[in-house]
């Protein structure tokens, strides 16, 4: 990078931007450790469940990291998401489906068992939260039980970011408890 656009970064984002390859290096370092204990523990978490759908799981690389660390593994296992390249698939074990997260919850029926449910890191994208949790809701009182795993971020990140990256990250996050209140 050149001193010119350098100099209009830091111009832009103010001077906490020099910072920024160190950031890098950090997240970098970090992201792999993070990914690798947050599937020990979502695994952990729905290990008693049968049948699993990981709501916004994108392209599944954390879904099968996940079922790597169940012993057994679930009987059938989902990744929905309305932006994966392929629909209705099998891979590895993995049924991916091409489909929002709250349509495919309003699509399931009485014969469908899923039992366990993985919403990490994608509650910000659901416009209607509520809809969301309705339908969990739903889904639970009609198979007598199951497990919803919510993984988000936090509002108040202990990261040392650009205050304006801050600042939407904490404008976009989710309120939890308004979304559970709203679908009981």
């Amino acid at each position: 990078m050149g001193f010119h656009e350098k100099q209009t970064l830091t111009t832009y984002y103010g001077s906490d931007y020099l910072d920024a390859d160190k950031i890098d290096d950090n997240i970098c370092q970090l992201q792999k450790q993070y990914i690798h204990k947050m599937a020990d523990l979502c695994a952990s978490h729905l290990q008693s469940c049968s049948s699993i759908a990981d709501l916004g799981g994108g392209t599944g690389y954390f879904t099968r990291l996940m079922l790597q660390q169940m012993q057994p593994p679930p009987e059938h296992c989902a990744c929905v998401d309305p932006y994966l390249a392929k629909d209705d698939e099998m891979e590895g074990g993995i049924h991916f489906l091409k489909i929002d997260a709250v349509e495919y919850l309003e699509k399931l029926d009485t014969d469908t068992k899923v039992d366990g449910f993985l919403l990490k890191e994608m509650l910000h994208h659901i416009p209607d939260q509520s809809r969301l949790f309705q339908n969990l809701a739903r889904i639970f009182q009609q198979n007598s039980g199951g497990r919803a795993l919510i993984v988000t971020r936090p509002d108040n990140p202990h990261l040392v970011w650009f205050p304006r990256i801050a600042q939407v990250f904490k404008e976009s996050c989710v309120d939890i408890a308004s979304a559970r209140e709203s679908a009981e």
